[in-house]
């Protein structure tokens, strides 16, 4: 599967990036190199491969999530510009 060039451009304005031609020319390089090296799987025999998972419980060695106060709360909320109640107001990323 190759993308054009287009198409490319179309994923990269969706990420609300701008590409020069010359960067353009270099990621639609770059994408199709990797869904070629991608293709290469297809070739492989794996009917006598069973699945790879870890499907049993692991132990997590890290601490449990337990809420804790955070230090200064009202000097931080109050020196945003972007906050609404207790919340922080954060602006959209995507038109929907």
């Amino acid at each position: 599967m190759k993308l054009s060039g287009d198409e490319v451009r179309e994923i990269a304005l969706e990420s609300r990036l701008v590409l020069t031609d010359e960067e353009l020319d270099g990621a639609v390089r770059y994408i199709n190199e990797f869904l070629d090296m991608l293709d290469r799987f297809k070739e492989l025999d794996l009917t006598d491969v069973e699945p790879f998972s870890f499907a049993e419980a692991i132990e997590c060695p890290l601490r449990d999530d337990t809420p804790t106060p955070f230090g200064n709360r009202d000097a931080v909320m109050g020196e945003s510009a972007h906050v609404e109640g207790d919340y922080f107001k954060v602006p959209r990323i995507m038109e929907g």
